[in-house]
């Protein structure tokens, strides 16, 4: 009797013994699920309208670094691009797709070939305390497009020779003060990877505008952040 009395007392405190935890455990999930739920809900999506058409030359990773430096000495920007397991040299980026067309049909006439590849970003999904910063991420793409067309219109200056130096140095100047002001209004938080690309954008501006200035150097700054534009999902 003692031993069966035993026995039962011995299962009932096992039974009470593991209610606080199904409890806390139980207690737990309703947490995690409502505020996944809350911020489901309270999330926004930012569609962003740019796009860019970049002439581009594909070539093997072993010998991309040389492709480019011969595309930089040429006169294009000779910025390196891996995407989706290739490597792209680009040359220069446009707005549209027949003007890029109208540059690959020149180059091939003189010997070289390229093509048009055309980027523009994702809808990026802000979600729970973050979704009030949607417009701020709109925001942000529109101005660094405004400085886009901006070295978009100093390269071509340049190359035209209907842009001076100290022009160009008071548009390079502009632009780097732009994304400066950028990352300062942005803060840390959601905004600290897009930040480090617009401040290597900056860094790039700068030193630019220390020497003397060529199209070319111009144009690389430009697809340096037409491409921060157009992989800015990756960085929210």
């Amino acid at each position: 009797m003692d031993s069966c009395y035993k026995t039962n007392y011995l299962r009932r405190k096992r039974k009470t013994a593991v209610l606080p935890v199904i409890a806390v455990f139980s207690l737990c999930l309703c947490l995690f699920l409502g505020i996944f739920a809350w911020n489901g809900r309270n999330s926004k999506t930012v569609s962003l309208s740019q796009e860019y058409f970049l002439v581009v030359r594909e070539c093997v990773s072993a010998t991309a670094a040389a492709v480019a430096g011969e595309v930089y000495l040429s006169g294009g920007a000779g910025y390196l691009y891996e995407t989706g397991g290739k490597s792209l040299v680009v040359l220069a980026g446009y707005f549209s797709e027949t003007a890029a067309e109208s540059v690959c049909r020149t180059l091939s006439e003189k010997g070289t070939e390229a093509s048009v590849l055309c980027v523009s970003p994702q809808e990026i999904v802000v979600r729970g305390s973050d979704a009030e910063n949607a417009p701020l991420v709109e925001a942000n793409a529109l101005t660094a497009d405004s400085c886009i067309r901006l070295l978009y219109r100093t390269a071509n200056g340049l190359e035209r020779t209907e842009c001076s130096q100290e022009e160009a140095r008071a548009a390079l100047r502009g632009v780097a003060a732009a994304l400066s002001g950028l990352c300062d209004s942005n803060g840390e938080g959601m905004f600290r990877e897009w930040n480090a690309a617009l401040r290597s954008a900056e860094r790039k501006a700068k030193e630019i505008a220390e020497g003397l200035i060529f199209a070319k150097d111009v144009r690389y700054l430009q697809v340096q952040l037409c491409l921060t534009v157009a992989c800015a999902s990756d960085y929210f």
